[in-house]
């Protein structure tokens, strides 16, 4: 792609200081600079994007791998050397004239800023850009006590890698924390956490839970991967292994979310439902219902990692990954309406915006091929759903019958959780191949022409 990976978000209202606004704009520059080491990343004609040669198959790769384990680094680039023979660059070398500049930015913010813990933040991540000390910079953000201002900048997250799900690629955002919002997220999120502590069998550690931080932001950029994805959420870091160690942090970027809400959430919802069925559900309703959906998604993502899953799912992983995530954490929500934190219509609206941003998955994925999983994962929820009878298409999507698709909804995360679990690549083919046909989309496709 030739245009700019790069959203610049109009917030107002942020309360900030004269110094924190000086802070925030070097923040802003400084994600803005990593997005044309993306670009040297990004190609969406080949699984492997530019991580590997795109004539090198994985075969190739894995062979190359046993005697240079670098090339399966989450953080080199695969080129051939002149004998043709497969090599690894680290990335802070193969980019080290832009790293710099983006280095240089975060230190001058960091001499600016009047949090001594933010500064220190920023040098490490400064540091890590430049030396590859990532897990020195990552232990100590997840470990800090959180901050208003927030930046999340370097190689992270591996959909571009469609190939092997290993290399990361470049991205970046930059918040503010939303407290009113942050502090009604945190109710869900402990409920269903109390939840599953009763549940854990003796290969689980309940402290991980303890180890899980949660922020809703007011974004003000988003840069690199993300900028082409238009995300909603994030939980880092990525590796398990980290995760247990430190904890993790959740974000949530409310203003890409009111962006796809406006843009895409409400116009598929007017679109695909019958317009009887519409008048029960308010727009606010659904709002909140799509939130729900991310903020689910993101708790899913803390109850489900296994250390070993990647290594049995492969490339397969993120698309039961991500839908498992999802599917737990509306499954959780069975409890919050027995107890009275939620009522049963909410629910029924995190599952209406369930149906109508699996075709926002859809719709993205023919733009951006590294969101292709999230397509895949809710094609198998929906065409399960049909299967159940718990949603009937007929020239549009009529009644859904809930008590069906919740109980749809209970035996999918079993399921899925199962795979995640303990199961093996040709298990999650088997899934894929049996539920996650794209046919359930284009049903709809005449109904959904202008929204992109």
């Amino acid at each position: 792609m030739s245009d700019l990976p790069v959203v610049v978000f109009p917030v107002k209202n942020l309360d900030l200081t004269k110094s924190e606004q000086k802070v925030v704009e070097k923040l802003v520059e400084a994600a803005k600079s990593i997005a044309s080491i993306y670009q040297k990343q990004e190609n969406q004609k080949f699984p492997g994007a530019n991580f590997y040669p795109h004539d090198a198959a994985v075969e190739e790769i894995l062979a190359a791998a046993k005697s240079e384990p670098e090339i399966l680094s989450p953080y080199t680039i695969v080129e051939r050397n002149r004998s043709g023979k497969l090599v690894s660059i680290p990335y802070h070398i193969k980019f080290k004239k832009d790293l710099g500049k983006t280095s240089a930015l975060l230190r001058v913010a960091a001499k600016i800023t009047e949090n001594k813990e933010f500064s220190r933040r920023l040098y490490l991540q400064a540091d890590a850009l430049i030396d590859g000390s990532y897990e020195i910079s990552d232990m100590y953000w997840i470990t800090m006590k959180p901050y208003k201002i927030d930046i999340v900048i370097g190689p992270l997250d591996r959909l571009d890698d469609r190939l092997l799900f290993r290399k990361t690629s470049f991205e970046a955002w930059v918040g503010i924390i939303d407290e009113e919002k942050t502090k009604k997220a945190k109710i869900i999120q402990q409920s269903i956490y109390d939840v599953r502590r009763k549940i854990f069998t003796l290969s689980e550690k309940a402290d991980f839970l303890d180890k899980t931080k949660l922020r809703v932001d007011k974004t003000l950029i988003f840069s690199g991967l993300f900028a082409r994805g238009m995300f909603t959420s994030n939980s880092l870091p990525v590796d398990p292994n980290l995760m247990e160690k430190y904890g993790i942090e959740i974000t949530f970027f409310d203003t890409s979310l009111d962006i796809k809400f406006e843009s895409q959430h409400y116009p598929i919802y007017k679109s695909i439902f019958e317009s009887k069925f519409q008048k029960d559900y308010p727009r606010d309703l659904l709002r909140e219902g799509s939130f729900r959906n991310v903020l689910l998604h993101e708790i899913g993502h803390s109850l489900l990692r296994y250390k070993d899953s990647e290594r049995r799912l492969k490339e397969l992983f993120p698309v039961i990954d991500e839908l498992s995530a999802t599917i737990y954490g509306i499954k959780s929500c069975g409890s919050l309406v027995l107890k009275g934190i939620m009522s049963e219509k909410e629910l029924e609206a995190i599952m209406i915006m369930f149906i109508c941003r699996a075709f926002t998955w859809w719709i993205d994925s023919q733009k951006q091929k590294s969101v292709e999983p999230f397509a895949v994962g809710h094609a198998i929820a929906l065409n399960h759903f049909l299967a159940n009878g718990a949603i009937k298409e007929t020239g549009g999507i009529s009644w859904p019958n809930f008590n069906k698709m919740f109980l749809s909804i209970e035996e999918l995360s079993d399921a899925l959780e199962a795979l995640i679990s303990m199961g093996n690549y040709s298990d999650a083919q088997h899934v894929i191949d049996k539920y996650g046909s794209f046919m359930v989309y284009s049903k709809f496709e005449n109904r959904l022409k202008g929204i992109t």
